[in-house]
């Protein structure tokens, strides 16, 4: 694949191009999480998780796994990504405390 960059023709491989689709996939994923958050969380954990990194990346993961490998649809999936990846946020707090 050719793009320009600054006016410079560039020549990309076949895995530069799957490793920049997979990384704007991940940015996409991680913004629909990001906007559905509210939807699916109660108010509690929307306020506790709306900020934690560690979470949205958690959550954009098992929609990615949910869609390709489950065959979810895109509404089950992020519903059910956001509530696992809350619950595993939950999860590993309360090993924490322990």
């Amino acid at each position: 694949m050719e793009i320009y960059r600054e006016g410079k023709k560039i020549i990309l491989t076949e895995q530069e191009v799957f490793l920049a689709y997979e990384e704007q996939e991940n940015l996409y994923d991680r913004e629909n999480v990001r906007e559905n958050m509210e939807t699916y969380l109660t108010a509690e954990q929307y306020v506790k998780l709306k900020g934690n990194k560690s979470f949205i990346e958690e959550a954009a993961f098992l929609l990615r796994t949910y869609l390709d490998k489950n065959n979810m649809t895109y509404e089950s999936a992020i519903a059910e990504a956001i509530k696992d990846a809350a619950e595993s946020v939950k999860t590993e707090e309360e090993r924490q405390d322990d």
